[in-house]
């Protein structure tokens, strides 16, 4: 995967009712690698919506088993969170993990190195393959 396939998903604008870190996984599964990923429409959004997103994603995605690979699910605790209540995309760019998500402390898309997501109150919970 090239950078520049990924930069087109960065600085999209969060926003918690239309738009949260779900939706663009979503997306970017769909543009980019062509996967029909289906959450329900009556989904809660906002912190309760957060707080159900692990449970939600259990139907598309298992625990990747080895090293990750692009377009994994990346799910995480954000700060506060007792479950994992955040979800983005891993990407293998520039000889390390990166992370796309979107939060509203961010209020947009943004690409991280995964090291330092624990610098912007992130934590891994895993990264799972989709099914």
């Amino acid at each position: 995967m090239r950078a520049t396939d990924v930069e087109q998903f960065t600085c999209i604008p969060y926003d918690p009712d239309t738009f949260d870190c779900a939706d663009l996984v979503a997306k970017v599964q769909r543009e980019l690698f062509g996967r029909s990923v289906e959450m329900p429409s009556r989904r809660p959004r906002g912190p309760r919506g957060e707080a159900e997103l692990g449970e939600l994603s259990k139907p598309y995605a298992k625990p990747r088993e080895g090293p990750p690979h692009d377009g994994d699910l990346v799910l995480m605790f954000d700060l506060g969170q007792r479950s994992p209540g955040h979800a983005g995309v891993f990407f293998f760019l520039d000889h390390e993990g990166w992370v796309l998500h979107s939060n509203e402390r961010s209020r947009c898309s943004v690409l991280h190195r995964a090291r330092d997501l624990t610098g912007f109150g992130l934590r891994i919970e895993g990264i799972y393959e989709w099914v």
